[in-house]
């Protein structure tokens, strides 16, 4: 989280959303769970909740994707794995094992 707010031109992220997945209430998963949960690998999970009311329904399409969205994800995606990977290399490479 850390590396996301100070490497991500336009962090954005709240913990409301992560509680609404968890409980049900929005249906749906995200395709990090394999790695959590038979992994063990540490990650960021990335989701765009605009046009919410479309969301797993038949009218989820590319007609109603803002890709202003899918911009800034692309952009805080990017910007977060260039920050990771440099702090990995001055930390010496990954470790072993």
């Amino acid at each position: 989280v850390e590396a996301y707010a100070r490497h991500v031109s336009r962090p954005y992220a709240n913990s409301i959303t992560h509680v609404l997945f968890q409980t049900g209430i929005i249906p749906g998963d995200t395709d990090y769970r394999i790695y959590r949960d038979f992994g063990d690998l540490p990650g960021a999970d990335f989701a765009i909740v605009s046009n919410d009311w479309v969301y797993h329904t038949t009218r989820d399409d590319i007609g109603h994707t803002d890709f202003r969205s899918i911009q800034r994800y692309g952009e805080n995606a990017r910007s977060l794995a260039l920050a990771l990977a440099d702090e990995l290399l001055r930390a010496g490479g990954p470790p072993s094992g």
